[in-house]
């Protein structure tokens, strides 16, 4: 992917977000995305489900501008992306995947991938807000303990915290969570929870999960099946109108 000759750089983005008709396709032969539409107002949290293959991730892909629609286009506050530079985009969207990104190098290495002139004191500040300070501060040499390839010295909570502090600390405006804690067991699903719940706070938020929570309490939740959005609502509004009483009044 590589900028535009026009790209602008731009600076802190509000955060509004919206997909006009967008459709992708991987190989121009089956449509991966079918004319999705949706508005997210800035600081609002965009829930999406459906199943594995129903589009999500390729929506949220798009969106930071790993793959361009084939049609259609995606704004925020009103740019289409395309026109903004990539770097100054990724420095608006913060990303936390099911399996994240963690590499042979110190904690605070890893850390300024987020942002490589961060402060000791704002490291430490994101690394609280993630949950994640014990942990470093126990570790032999705190900021400058080395993890291993893939950071197998650490838990996948451990993992994950870090991953989300790393993406809180460049402060984005906008935050995607990628079936976050997926892959943890129950206990320290909860303990990331906590650090997701402080990634969310004051930012527009896409979030793919199954934590029934993280979906009940979004702004809107999108329903996704075969590349297409084909409900959305808040969660009182999708389960009445999924009712059996529901379906009877509109048959």
């Amino acid at each position: 992917m590589t900028d535009a000759p026009d790209a602008v750089a731009v600076g802190r983005l509000s955060g509004h977000v919206r997909f006009e008709d967008v459709s992708f396709s991987y190989d121009h032969a089956r449509e991966a995305l079918k004319e999705v539409s949706f508005d997210a107002p800035a600081g609002q949290t965009i829930a999406l489900v459906g199943a594995t293959g129903s589009g999500k991730s390729t929506t949220l892909n798009l969106l930071h501008r790993v793959f361009d629609p084939t049609e259609g286009r995606v704004t925020i506050d009103g740019l289409d992306i395309r026109a903004i530079t990539l770097e100054s985009l990724r420095e608006n969207i913060g990303v936390v995947f099911q399996e994240p990104f963690i590499f042979a190098r110190s904690i605070e290495e890893n850390l300024r991938i987020g942002k490589p002139d961060a402060t000791r004191a704002e490291m430490e500040h994101a690394l609280e807000q993630a949950q994640a300070i014990e942990f470093v501060r126990r570790s032999p040499n705190g900021l400058q303990t080395v993890i291993g390839e893939r950071g197998r010295n650490l838990s996948g909570g451990e993992r994950q915290r870090l991953s989300i502090a790393r993406a809180l600390l460049k402060n984005p405006p906008i935050m995607i969570l990628d079936e976050a804690t997926s892959a943890l067991d129950a206990k320290t699903e909860h303990q990331v929870q906590q650090a997701i719940d402080a990634a969310m706070r004051g930012r527009t938020t896409f979030v793919i999960a199954h934590r029934l929570s993280t979906i009940r309490s979004a702004d809107c939740i999108l329903v996704f099946d075969q590349g297409r959005a084909i409900e959305s609502g808040s969660f009182d509004e999708l389960t009445a109108a999924s009712s059996p009483a529901s379906r009877r009044r509109s048959s």
